[in-house]
């Protein structure tokens, strides 16, 4: 199944083109390109082209649904959505954090069993989203437990590795709280976007085009201004 992965959540947004969990094109957009959704249409139409394939042959389209950037997000969404529909092909949604998790291998959380990383990504107002990931040793897939939240960095709780795109900017406060043996500074990035969705597809996970919307997503400071 020829699949097109969107995403559009952080500040550098990419997509990639998939066919059965193999990766045949990656292409990272400019923050610009990422918040327009005619920009997006184009480097879209522009990567096909290179690759040798229409719209007419895609079979699936995924996107990054959140936690992340609100505008980014939408911007991602509504792409998919749109592709979804007028080409009459599956939407898949698959969690950012997750996105990010599928960036490690076990070895990288070796001290839990099974391996185990809390995932977060900026939430403005100094607090963070967070998501926990168990190993599914099965499936080779980093799998959610429990609901992503919003938490303060003060109550995350401990784990053997913390990573994600909210650890640059916080790296000396999770250091210097002793609760985390490894911080590490993961982006998320279609290929793993492709690579969830892919595993949603074996199991038949499909997202309603109706309504999807973003998950866990913030307003931005000048919706919420307005409010």
């Amino acid at each position: 199944m020829l699949l097109l992965a969107v995403e559009t959540s952080s500040h550098t947004g990419s997509f990639c083109l998939a066919r059965d969990r193999h990766v045949l094109a990656v292409k990272t957009l400019q923050a610009e390109g990422r918040r327009h959704a005619q920009s997006l249409v184009q480097e879209v139409a522009l990567l096909l082209s290179e690759s040798g394939f229409t719209p007419a042959n895609l079979q699936a389209v995924a996107v990054s649904a959140g936690p992340g950037s609100f505008t980014g997000l939408r911007v991602g969404i509504v792409f998919a959505k749109t592709l979804a529909w007028a080409a009459g092909i599956p939407l898949l949604a698959v969690d950012t954090l997750q996105a990010v998790a599928c960036q490690l291998a076990p070895d990288d959380a070796p001290e839990s069993q099974p391996p185990r990383v809390l995932v977060i990504s900026d939430a403005q107002r100094n607090e963070v989203f967070a998501g926990n990931y168990e190993w599914n040793q099965e499936h080779a897939i980093w799998e959610r437990s429990g609901e992503i939240r919003i938490s303060a960095l003060a109550d995350l709780p401990a784990a053997p590795v913390v990573a994600g795109p909210a650890v640059a900017r916080h790296r000396e406060h999770l250091y210097g709280s002793g609760r985390f043996l490894r911080c590490l500074d993961v982006q998320p990035r279609a290929i793993e976007v492709a690579m969830g969705a892919s595993h949603q597809i074996t199991h038949c996970q499909f997202a309603d085009v109706s309504y999807l919307d973003p998950t866990s997503s913030r307003l931005s400071y000048a919706l919420v201004s307005r409010i």
